[in-house]
């Protein structure tokens, strides 16, 4: 009888060991979701300008701390200047830049939009700058007229990549 009490016991503390490491697990790993989800203020523009040949940016949150964690968005702080649009993005995927090994992480690319706000050409210019602003670097532009942060979508169907939303513009005349 003794034996079977104490075989109670242990199943007991068993099972309420499994259901605390479970609990800790499943807090932590929303706790680990929520740190991925997008924090609008990490687009929302304080200021920008150009200095010491490079375009730049500040925002309200943390610059590049949100990344997108779906693979057909992309986020992008976007420069419009006078030799194009320049664009620092992180995006899952496929990778299209050399200038990182995994392109979660922010790198540069000239950009042509459509019409309709849709990719039509993509280079990899520039360098991307990601402190507490955001900024590009080994570019030919001189002055930036205006700035931008967006989501982008890809449709694979297209495939096309286009603008789905901006996050906040500011210009220069501003």
């Amino acid at each position: 009888m003794k034996n079977a009490e104490n075989a109670k016991k242990i199943l007991s503390l068993t099972i309420a060991t499994l259901l605390a490491i479970s609990t800790l697990l499943i807090v932590g790993s929303n706790t680990a979701l929520a740190q991925n989800k997008l924090n609008e203020n990490d687009f929302k523009i304080k200021d920008f300008g150009f200095k010491d040949g490079k375009p730049w940016l500040t925002v309200e949150g943390k610059a590049g701390a949100s990344k997108p964690d779906n693979a057909s968005q992309i986020y992008a702080y976007a420069f419009v200047t006078d030799k194009g649009i320049f664009a620092v993005v992180s995006h899952g995927g496929s990778e299209d830049s050399p200038q990182v090994g995994n392109d979660s992480q922010w790198h540069t690319h000239g950009v042509t939009l459509d019409s309709k706000n849709c990719v039509t050409k993509l280079t990899n210019d520039g360098k991307a700058e990601v402190t507490d602003q955001i900024g590009i670097s080994n570019i030919t532009a001189t002055k930036v007229d205006a700035v931008k942060t967006v989501l982008l979508g890809i449709n694979n169907a297209g495939p096309t990549v286009c603008v789905e939303k901006v996050f906040d513009n500011k210009n220069s005349t501003q």
